[in-house]
């Protein structure tokens, strides 16, 4: 039976909106720091608009950590449009997404000029959010919600 005829009750139907919220958030989130980080790169952001130095920033940045989180905010613009789609391959797409983005956020410790910036109040409600997403996203797996014909074998 195809998952998107199964009846949504008013819990899979909140669920979904709620992990739907979440994923926006999150995905907002990461586009706003790529603007960011583009504009900071091409000289358009405003210098002194913030109290650290964002040129200087930006440029103690590697290549693979750039890498990573350009990978991770693409990969969430993928998974918003996979759950709008109600595609089980949101499942996978997501987690390598986030392991990405975490991948970023460990190499944002490791960088000196990154204290004062972030830290605890940075990346606790990130993770929070990131966590609680997974979970639902998990959750609507399990109830049926996402398309899992994807992953059955073609005869």
């Amino acid at each position: 039976m195809d998952s998107k005829a199964k009846t949504i009750t008013p819990y899979i139907r909140w669920l979904s909106r709620f992990s739907l919220l979440l994923l926006s958030l999150h995905t907002i989130y990461v586009i706003g720091w790529a603007v960011v980080d583009i504009a900071v790169r091409a000289g358009l952001w405003p210098s002194g608009l913030w109290n650290w130095d964002a040129d200087a920033f930006f440029a103690s940045l590697s290549v693979w950590q750039e890498v990573a989180f350009f990978s991770s905010t693409a990969l969430a613009m993928v998974s918003f449009w996979l759950h709008l789609k109600r595609s089980a391959l949101i499942i996978p797409v997501f987690l390598v997404s986030y392991f990405l983005y975490r991948l970023d956020s460990f190499f944002l410790t490791l960088n000196d000029l990154f204290n004062g910036i972030g830290g605890f109040e940075t990346f606790t409600p990130m993770l929070v959010l990131q966590l609680a997403l997974l979970l639902a996203l998990m959750l609507l797996w399990g109830e049926g919600y996402f398309d899992r014909s994807t992953f059955r074998r073609q005869s």
